[in-house]
Parts: C-alpha cells; sequence; structure tokens
C-alpha cells in the first residue's frame, strides 16, 4: 500500500478547494501541473485559476524537495520540516502593478513578494507579483492552504474593481 507524504496529502487538500470552486463555477482552472524532478528530487504542484472571463490568474504552487521528504521519511533534516512550500503568483495585465500595494496590504506585511514586468515582442505585457509565505506548510495547517485559497479569490475580486 501506497503511504502518501505530507506533500501528497496537502497537494489533495489545495487540488480539492480548487476544483470545487471550478465546479460551482466561482472560478474557472487555466492550468495544472504536477511534476516531479529527478535531477533535484524536487515535487511541484501548480494550478492556475481565475474568475470566470477575467484576465488576472493567480497560480498556486505547492514544492517539497529532498529536504522535506527526508525531515518526513527519517527525521534527519535540520533544515527542513516535513511539508511544502507554497506560493501565490498573480499574472496578468499592468493593473495589478498599479494596485499592488493593495495586495501587499490584503495580504499581510509578514509575507514576502516579487514583482516581475515580462515585456515581449509576440505578446501583451504581463506583470506577475510572486507572494511566498516564508515557511513550510504542515499537515496540521491544511486549514491555512483552504483560506489561501479562499483569500486568493477576495483578491482576485479587488483585482477586477480596477481592470
Amino acid at each position: 500500500m501506497f503511504d502518501p507524504t505530507a506533500f501528497d496529502n496537502l497537494k489533495v487538500v489545495a487540488e480539492g478547494a480548487v476544483y470545487d470552486l471550478d465546479l460551482s463555477g466561482d472560478i474557472s482552472i487555466l492550468d495544472r501541473r504536477d511534476l516531479f524532478d529527478f535531477a533535484h528530487y524536487e515535487r511541484t504542484y501548480r494550478i492556475e485559476y481565475c474568475l470566470p472571463e477575467k484576465n488576472t490568474s493567480i497560480i498556486l504552487q505547492l514544492k517539497a524537495d529532498m529536504g522535506h521528504f527526508l525531515a518526513e521519511k527519517k527525521g534527519v533534516s535540520e533544515k527542513n520540516k516535513a511539508g511544502a512550500e507554497i506560493q501565490l503568483t498573480y499574472k496578468g495585465k499592468e493593473i495589478i502593478h498599479q494596485v499592488k500595494e493593495k495586495l501587499e496590504s490584503a495580504w499581510g506585511t509578514d509575507k514576502s513578494w516579487e514583482w516581475i514586468k515580462v515585456h515581449s515582442s509576440l505578446h501583451p505585457p504581463e506583470v506577475r507579483g510572486m507572494l511566498t509565505f516564508n515557511r513550510v506548510i504542515t499537515e496540521e495547517m491544511v486549514d491555512d492552504i483552504l483560506q489561501m485559497v479562499s483569500f486568493s479569490i477576495e483578491t482576485l475580486n479587488i483585482l477586477t474593481e480596477w481592470d
């Protein structure tokens, strides 16, 4: 019998929360990726969603590396905990950059943001705001993932007021 890792359990919760919102029509799922990097022994789960018929989207990403898995299986990692790191990336038009202070304020000051402007010769300009939570999400924090998904939808609604 397969014993799921903390990463697997967190992924199922995040995926279920997003798919429930998609089924209810509150959001639309745009993309989903479940990746394993053999060279670095990392697992990454990404799911991208947006409000129906809107341009701004969010990518929710869970990532666990060898240290997270070793912490769970053998308790040998001092720097990592069993679980995953989580990141939310807002992706859309220039409007995101114009209201970045509203997003930063909404999520609180104890988190880290990175803002990137993408200029392409083939596509319209795009802005990405990457939010990291500066902590490992463990299985005991499953409710935090549900709240993050719910709050990400609320913040998408804030952005659409300016769009």
